[in-house]
């Protein structure tokens, strides 16, 4: 025993406390217990980081710009609608205009249907009608054809010599949904 007490000096003590601090300190970086605020900026690389590791709700606002994020890589469905500002259909290039005029001939029961169809590869986002005389004829109705890829319109008169224009708003789209219905507005009436 007093073999041992002679050994026990003040510096071999010394000696085995740091040896279980330095243990016990990289054991406890390996356990997964290092924070944010123990890592310098810029010294962990992106291929360090696991595949879907980091959530947005991790990510602090305004640090990611669009010049950072892949091109291509995001779609529209991970795009939040309410996050986009300042967008507007104007702004869009590949929108195009695509008209039909039709003449309406005098009363009868069903009026003429005019079809202004979108160029090829093009899906129609909106469009109306209008008639050459409001006092004599009107647009019974309007809206998209069934497979988007025009505006339709039927519409009646009660003279000869009016016509219908039918106009058809398109742009390019990926894949247009299969749940939107054709959706119709019912006759305007113009009074007279």
């Amino acid at each position: 025993m007093s073999r041992i007490r002679r050994a026990i000096t003040f510096s071999n003590a010394i000696a085995v406390i740091a040896l279980f601090l330095a243990l016990g300190g990289s054991v406890y970086a390996a356990s997964g217990k290092i924070s944010g605020k123990q890592i310098k900026p810029k010294s962990l690389p992106g291929n360090r980081i696991k595949p879907r590791g980091i959530t947005g709700k991790q990510i602090r606002l305004g640090t990611i710009t669009g010049q950072q994020v892949k091109a291509s890589s995001l779609t529209g469905r991970e795009v939040v609608g309410s996050s986009l500002t300042g967008v507007s259909a104007s702004s869009l290039g590949a929108v195009q205009y695509a008209s039909v005029s039709v003449s309406m001939g005098r009363g009868g029961q069903v009026g003429p249907t005019g079809t202004a169809g979108c160029p090829t590869g093009m899906k129609v986002i909106g469009g109306g009608a209008t008639v050459s005389d409001d006092n004599s004829a009107y647009v019974n109705d309007s809206g998209p054809t069934d497979d988007r890829s025009g505006w339709t319109a039927t519409g009646w008169s009660g003279k000869d010599g009016v016509t219908m224009t039918v106009t058809a708003i398109c742009t390019v789209v990926t894949s247009p949904t299969s749940s939107a219905q054709s959706t119709r507005v019912g006759p305007i009436y113009n009074g007279g």
